[in-house]
């Protein structure tokens, strides 16, 4: 191959890569979009929160408080083993994943958990009870069936437990949380990967 002909070839891949870097930087910067549902029955509010790289889904009891539900890497998440080397392995392969619960006695005391700017990070919406009954219900097996690897982590403020589902790149907090969001009946629009979540009525 000629020098010139190897030297386009180049150029030619290096736009492509750029321009490969610009779409995912607009993708991964673009808001996802959480629809809920039009007219749910029995009509109950949630809450998503935004913790800067992963959201976590509030849902209220029967007994009227609220539980927090977010899932991530075991190690990286639960473990608080954040060195380079766990945080390329949580993104590049798959690894054990964990569930993360809270509870909350009010409302008043998870605004208080976010701070000042409670009102930035905090999106609520209207979802049925009964779709809010069976996620909890679901979680609440989910989370138990693990019970014997709880942690508690005071950083997060979240007891953790070893989940069945790896986590990987492609299944995320944020891919997890969007499952979430669709068993109470919303649709979701958008690149999935960073909590840039916007609220649109339906």
């Amino acid at each position: 191959m000629k020098l010139c002909d190897r030297s386009t070839l180049s150029r030619r891949s290096l736009q492509v890569l750029l321009l490969l870097v610009v779409v995912m930087f607009i993708l991964v910067s673009s808001p996802t979009t959480i629809i809920p549902p039009a007219s749910p029955v029995a009509p109950i509010t949630i809450y998503v929160t935004n913790y800067g790289y992963h959201g976590r889904l509030v849902i209220p009891t029967r007994e009227g408080q609220l539980l927090q539900y977010t899932y991530g890497d075991w190690d990286y998440f639960a473990l608080n083993r954040q060195n380079l080397n766990q945080a390329i392995a949580a993104l590049l392969i798959p690894t054990s994943g964990t569930l993360g619960r809270r509870k909350f006695e009010n409302l008043s005391q998870l605004q208080q958990t976010l701070g000042s700017n409670w009102q930035d990070i905090l999106l609520s919406f209207e979802v049925s009870s009964s779709s809010v009954l069976t996620l909890e219900q679901s979680l609440g097996v989910r989370f138990k069936q693990n019970i014997a690897t709880s942690v508690f982590n005071p950083h997060h403020g979240l007891t953790f437990v070893k989940d069945e589902r790896n986590y990987s790149m492609f299944h995320n907090s944020n891919h997890e949380l969007v499952f979430w969001l669709e068993q109470l009946d919303c649709k979701v629009r958008g690149f999935v990967a960073l909590p840039n979540y916007q609220v649109r009525n339906p």
